[in-house]
Order: structure tokens, then sequence, then C-alpha cells
């Protein structure tokens, strides 16, 4: 003979479930209300997206290989991304840590092997970066060409600038 009868089984499905809501119910009153509080949103203000176009100006020279440090430096820029130039040398995004982007610097480098007539000379867009601003201030930027080399691997004299891209 089972002591399973429906009575009991009822009488034991009957004690689990006040025995669950009792534990439930103590959970939510003895728990810090501090825990049961949604902890408020951190007001940073309106946030926009923007665009810096980075250049190399290799005067004369074929540019094959660059490397440059690109910061901002007051703190309400975030880096999002990183895209490649307009020369079909440097149209591919360039090597950078994407760790480092999380700290508002990366440095960004890229290199090719083709031939001088195939590569960029003059002034030349090697790389956009995409920021996130918080807020209404002007971001400051800092960049610096590190180094800059010819198809022989040769230092070349060139010059870094940049140029934030207006919104339309």
């Amino acid at each position: 003979m089972s002591i399973w009868t429906p009575a009991n089984r009822h009488h034991f499905s009957f004690f689990c479930f006040n025995v669950l809501t009792l534990l439930t119910l103590l959970t939510l009153l003895l728990r810090p209300a501090t825990l049961c509080a949604q902890q408020p949103a951190r007001e940073e203000g309106p946030s926009r997206f923007s665009a810096v176009d980075i250049y190399v100006d290799s005067k004369s020279a074929p540019l094959a290989a660059y490397q440059i440090e690109f910061s901002a430096t007051n703190g309400i820029a975030k880096i999002v991304g990183i895209e490649g130039g307009d020369s079909a040398a440097f149209h591919e995004p360039p090597f950078y840590d994407t760790k480092a982007i999380q700290h508002e610097r990366v440095i960004i480098a890229a290199f090719n092997t083709a031939t001088a007539d195939k590569l960029p000379s003059g002034k030349t867009r090697i790389a956009t970066i995409h920021l996130q601003i918080t807020g209404d201030a002007t971001p400051q930027f800092q960049l610096t060409l590190q180094v800059a080399a010819n198809p022989d691997g040769n230092r070349i004299f060139a010059d870094a600038t940049f140029e934030e891209r207006k919104s339309e």
C-alpha cells in the first residue's frame, strides 16, 4: 500500500507551496532597501557623433608606411571606430590596439609594399577616426606623427594634420 494517496499528495503540495511563499516573502522583506532600489542614471548631457579625418603630407616622397598617435585631450570624446583612407594603398583600416581606443587615445599604423608609382605622395587622407562626444563643449585633439617611411623603408619628412568633419 502506497503512502502517496491523493489526499497526502495534496497536503504535501500545499505545504511546499506555503514554505516557498514564506521564503520568498522573507527574502523580499528582510533584504536592505538599497538593493531593491534602482540606481539613478548618470547625467551626462547630450551625445553626438563626429568624424575626424587624418592626413599625412609626405611632400613629393611616396608614402609607404606611417605611425601616428591620436588622442582626445579634454575627456569628452570617446573613440568608437577607425576606417581607412582615400588612397588605394591605405584604403583598408590601419592597425590599432582595440583596447587602446577605450582610453581616448590610439596609435594607428599601416604599411604598403607596393612600388613607388602605386603609393600616394603629397597630402592624403590615411584614416578617419569616429568619435562619440558627450556634452556641448568643443572636443580637443592632439595628433603626433611618430614615423613615416618610403618604399625602401627609409624615414621621410612628413606632416600629419587632422580635420573634424562638419555636421550636416
